[in-house]
């Protein structure tokens, strides 16, 4: 299949479901959203609408691979499988920024006066009416200049009103289809789905020219540009949680949309978590023994912990680059950096190792540099979302009254100083980088292009043998997976509270 019938297939499914997606994810914004009068409510909500951008992808196309192998002889079933798998997600993501942007920086009034105004003002120009003049001019005297600028300004006040949110939303589904990569390769059966990221991986792991690759990488770079640069114009225009104050889309007491809602969570829920869970739960256990048999728990454990202090290093790295950019306030300086993650990680990872051939870097061509450079890079537009979320919704007095807590000569009263002060502060950073932990961790294609060749990192080693077949202790490895970072930050935020907890005592 030709490059520019991949490309088609890819941007056509991309347009189509991130189109499909988007009404059901305002539906499912609007219900949490009129959850105002509970916020505890609202909160979970939240992270249960969320919750199908944590699980990994990998997993996903792991759960559903028998059942693309199924419908191997239907095109349209296999294509429809991976279009729903990828629906979900696509919702998700969309009712994330519908939750974080504002509904809208146009009020409903401005845009009754703009309304107003066409039939006043257009006689003599607009924002200029006539004084001699109490009645609107017949259309036949009206202006045509006067005219196209009122519809012009009409169209702005719309894009950076309340077009501006379902747009960004829009062109951040697409992007999501068109760059996803693990699911599509793991249920990709006899060419099917065909997914740009997959035929472009697989003809570089064929043994294509870096060059070629990334040639046809250009191809792909055009259209995530022409999404990218309106949607940040877009966000130029009214930043990110500057309005705290959101206008009420709905009451709780609708039951048409607290139903549709409920089913869409439902049914992601069902699909993209439950059945997964499910299906490979049951084999943890024996998995989990072959693996004492095998003696391979520690060396499998072993792997694991250093794909995840990988992860966290570019993390922490992730977060302080992004924090700052928010204390230089350059926009510019900030989209240069956060631009090549937004390109996907295909691109990215080529760029990169093109970049590491050339003379000047290829002393740091096999070593961990790459990989780290990749994820902080790839991780880096999530991160700087999460810094401009923690400084939003953080409360500067709350924590100004905290730290004056913690230098009280009261030793209750600076422990309670301490508490406030971990929650408010410690453990949201903390959380942060454990979420975005969590992403690089799952990343395939940047650890499986960019790793030294002396290190394998679980995830790469998950994805090759998904492609086989379902075993126990894949089963077991996987779930491995998912539980020793868990530990990790678990003991790691004990520990940082109970150092903060020591600082403050002997001070």
């Amino acid at each position: 299949m030709t490059l520019q019938a991949v490309l088609a297939w890819s941007i056509g499914r991309a347009l189509i479901i991130t189109t499909l997606s988007l009404p059901l994810a305002l539906l499912v914004w609007r219900w949490v959203a009129s959850q105002y009068r509970s916020p505890r409510v609202r909160h979970w909500l939240c992270f249960v609408a969320l919750l199908p951008l944590f699980v990994p992808d990998l997993l996903v196309g792991f759960t559903y691979w028998l059942t693309s192998a199924n419908l191997v002889h239907s095109v349209a079933a296999t294509e429809g499988l991976y279009a729903l798998l990828l629906l979900f997600r696509t919702i998700a993501l969309q009712t994330a920024v519908a939750l974080i942007l504002p509904a809208s920086v146009v009020s409903p009034e401005a845009l009754h006066s703009w309304r107003l105004l066409k039939n006043t003002s257009l006689g003599n120009g607009i924002g200029q009416a006539s004084e001699s003049q109490t009645e609107a001019p017949p259309a036949w005297r009206v202006p045509l200049r006067s005219n196209f600028a009122w519809w012009l300004q009409w169209v702005r006040l719309l894009l950076i009103g309340p077009w501006r949110m379902p747009l960004v939303a829009w062109i951040g589904g697409a992007l999501l289809c068109f760059q996803e990569f693990e699911t599509a390769a793991l249920l990709q059966v006899d060419r099917h789905p065909i997914v740009f990221t997959v035929w472009l991986f697989d003809a570089h792991a064929a043994g294509e020219s870096l060059t070629t690759s990334l040639r046809m990488v250009s191809r792909s770079i055009f259209f995530q540009l022409t999404l990218l640069l309106p949607a940040i114009l877009l966000l130029r225009s009214g930043g990110l949680g500057q309005s705290r104050q959101r206008t009420t889309p709905g009451s709780s007491e609708n039951a048409v949309v607290t139903w549709s809602a409920c089913g869409i969570l439902f049914v992601s829920l069902a699909i993209v978590l439950a059945w997964p869970v499910i299906q490979n739960g049951q084999q943890f256990v024996s998995g989990f023994r072959s693996l004492i048999d095998q003696g391979a728990v520690w060396a499998r454990s072993e792997q694991i912990l250093i794909s995840v202090l990988v992860a966290a290093l570019s993390s922490v790295a992730a977060l302080q680059i992004s924090v700052g950019l928010r204390s230089l306030k350059s926009r510019w300086l900030t989209l240069a950096a956060i631009l090549p993650g937004l390109c996907g990680a295909l691109v990215l990872s080529l760029v990169l190792l093109a970049a590491f051939q050339l003379p000047v870097l290829h002393d740091a061509y096999d070593t961990w540099l790459p990989m780290l450079l990749g994820q902080t890079l790839l991780i880096l537009p999530r991160a700087f979302l999460l810094v401009v979320l923690l400084e939003v919704t953080s409360s500067p007095f709350a924590l100004h009254s905290a730290t004056l807590m913690t230098r009280s000569s009261d030793n209750r009263v600076a422990g309670q100083g301490r508490h406030v002060l971990w929650r408010l502060k410690n453990l949201r950073w903390l959380l942060a980088t454990a979420v975005l932990t969590h992403w690089c961790l799952w990343d395939v294609t940047t650890t499986a292009t960019l790793r030294p060749t002396r290190f394998e990192p679980i995830i790469n080693r998950l994805y090759n043998e998904m492609h086989y077949r379902s075993t126990e202790t894949l089963v077991a490895i996987t779930a491995l997976t998912l539980l020793i970072p868990f530990v990790v930050f678990v003991v790691a935020a004990m520990a940082w509270k109970f150092v903060s907890t020591r600082s403050i005592v002997d001070g």
